[in-house]
């Protein structure tokens, strides 16, 4: 059974929210994985496989958020976790396969015209986390205003 007061949300919705976050991390790193990899079997280019791929995981986190974003937000910091946790492993999966790239010296990575990187690693590795770094601080210091919980509070 489960109570409700006037400034919470029944324990068990709180209780989801909160369990959603590691299945939603595991998700994350598996779709992650299956992108690089078709990244990897199309010669390592960023292109159709690595949009369409980059822009699945974005639709499913706008899912995620919209349907566990209420409860996230009676969780301490818990939409900030989610959007955290989606950068890291989006951004983090394209830094990590462009360090590959480059270590193994692989002529997919280097720029032509006296550019460091290929045009689509200089989007993919550092334009999505350069750009997406401030809307991230935003949400950061928007959730400690609002003492780790975002929303109105019933």
């Amino acid at each position: 059974m489960t109570s409700t007061t006037a400034s919470t949300v029944p324990t068990s919705g709180l209780t989801r929210a909160h369990a959603s976050l590691l299945p939603y991390l595991l998700w994350l790193l598996v779709s992650g994985a299956v992108l690089h990899a078709a990244i990897a079997l199309t010669g390592n280019r960023i292109g159709w496989a690595a949009a369409i791929g980059t822009g699945i995981i974005g639709l499913a986190y706008a899912a995620y958020a919209i349907r566990m974003g209420h409860g996230l937000s009676r969780v301490r910091y818990g939409r900030l976790v989610a959007h955290a946790l989606t950068y890291v492993a989006v951004v983090g999966g394209y830094l990590l396969h462009a360090y590959v790239l480059l270590a193994l010296g692989s002529p997919a990575i280097v720029g032509d015209g006296g550019r460091a990187l290929d045009a689509g690693w200089m989007g993919a590795a550092l334009a999505m986390g350069g750009l997406w770094a401030p809307g991230l601080l935003i949400h950061g210091f928007g959730a400690i205003m609002d003492r780790g919980f975002e929303g109105t509070r019933a």
